[in-house]
């Protein structure tokens, strides 16, 4: 369709544009209809406008006279770019936009060149979705249906899952329909995406007429921070409905994912294992369940976590303890997959205490063994009993007749000879036993 089209363009290092003198739009803001727009490589007219600089990229139509006559060749649209260099928000076809014109890249040379610059779409619809408002002439019955007016303004409300608006290539309406906005709270400042994503910097809110989940404590104007990325399957709206157009507060237990930056707040997070039986008073303080805690933390929840540093350490330090928790197993893997010194695992404590741990007189606790010690023990052990089956093998007793061997003793020599080769066998050395782990080492 665009090689009907003969854009003006202006960007980067080309220069193709018109320059205004004594212009009426020059300094004044218009509004546009959103014809076209360059968001990848793909588009017919990237490399027209400046291949990757062109991205942003819009072709509009004025709002008030649009040309929309679908087979007149001589068409001829303005291309208008992003106002806004660090924040993208490109708006979707069909939707409106104001513009102003500009200083543009021939400014150096021609200090009247201008070019027409975007800002990011109108808020028409109040919808984080889209606020696209296509132009009546071209508008068929079905989709004049998808409008509404109602008492407090215009709304646009999609009550049939469908909707025929064209809104760009790949944007499906349909797969967004039941994405709710966020409730906004006296003061806050809330940046939301079109998909259920959205980031709040609010503050606890005493007394609102919609309570929220992290105000139950605290004073007013306590401030949080909330990043959420997809809402739950089962979100409802404050009034507990599934109309997509009446807002929603972010649920921490239900929200695909989520990060809070507390201050002051309890959030009611439940813990996917609250196991806590490693804690007992005469070992360690107990750590509050989030739930239970009010303070500044720093809570994350997903369906799953990752963690990982590619070229250095990894750090966890607390001023009191970590806890680690899971329902199945917490398992430690190491490698000397690259260094020669990486296949361990170190443990370093005044007191280290494993097993399932029961504070009770009938369960006492046990010091564990030094390996090379016990060795020396047991070795010499064996030395004593071989000097002991010595001297069975040579008794006897005094007697009228001469010494006596005794036969009890002397019969038993050799077994208990046997008995101590075969536990010097079990015992082995301290290079070689079969008593000492090949892994575990402790001091």
């Amino acid at each position: 369709m665009l090689d009907k089209w003969t854009p003006d363009k202006k960007i980067g290092n080309y220069s193709g544009g018109t320059v205004y003198t004594n212009d009426d739009r020059i300094g004044k803001i218009i509004s546009v209809r959103v014809v076209d727009i360059i968001l990848d490589s793909k588009h017919e007219l990237f490399k027209e406008f400046g291949e990757w600089n062109g991205i942003g990229t819009i072709f509009f139509d004025p709002v008030k006279n649009p040309n929309l006559s679908v087979g007149k060749k001589s068409r001829k649209l303005i291309a208008a770019y992003p106002l806004l260099s660090n924040i993208k928000h490109y708006p979707l076809i069909n939707e409106i936009v104001s513009i102003t014109y500009l200083a543009d890249v021939d400014i150096s040379e021609k200090t009247t060149s201008v070019s027409p610059y975007y800002f990011p779409p109108i808020n028409i619809w109040n919808s984080q979705i889209h606020n696209a408002v296509p132009s009546s002439i071209v508008l068929p019955e079905s989709q004049k249906k998808d409008y509404e007016q109602v008492e407090a303004g215009s709304a646009r409300r999609v009550t049939d899952q469908s909707t025929e608006i064209e809104l760009g290539d790949t944007f499906n309406e349909n797969n967004v329909l039941n994405v709710f906005p966020l409730l906004p709270y006296e003061g806050d400042i809330i940046y939301e995406g079109r998909y259920g994503n959205s980031i709040r910097l609010g503050a606890t809110v005493n007394n609102a007429a919609n309570p929220n989940p992290w105000s139950g404590v605290g004073n007013n104007g306590s401030p949080i921070m909330i990043l959420k990325n997809g809402q739950s399957f089962a979100q409802s709206n404050v009034g507990d409905t599934t109309e997509s157009w009446i807002p929603c507060i972010e649920n921490i237990n239900e929200d695909q994912s989520s990060i809070y930056l507390t201050s002051t707040q309890n959030v009611p997070l439940n813990l996917s294992s609250p196991l806590k039986d490693s804690y007992v008073s005469t070992i360690a303080e107990s750590p509050a369940a989030p739930k239970d805690f009010s303070g500044n933390q720093i809570l994350l929840n997903s369906g799953r976590l990752v963690f990982n540093a590619r070229n250095d350490h990894m750090i966890l330090s607390s001023n009191k303890s970590i806890h680690l928790t899971a329902q199945t197993s917490i398992n430690l893997d190491t490698s000397n997959l690259f260094s020669a010194k990486a296949d361990k695992v170190v443990i370093t404590s005044p007191d280290i205490y494993l097993g399932s741990f029961t504070p009770a007189p009938t369960k006492p606790l046990h010091p564990l063994v030094l390996g090379e010690n016990l060795i020396e023990v047991l070795d010499t052990i064996c030395v004593a009993l071989n000097i002991i089956s010595t001297a069975m093998e040579g008794a006897t007793i005094p007697s009228d007749i001469g010494n006596l061997t005794v036969a009890s003793l002397t019969t038993n020599s050799g077994n208990l000879l046997t008995k101590t080769k075969e536990l010097r066998t079990l015992i082995g050395t301290k290079q070689d036993s079969r008593l000492l782990s090949k892994t575990t080492k402790t001091i």
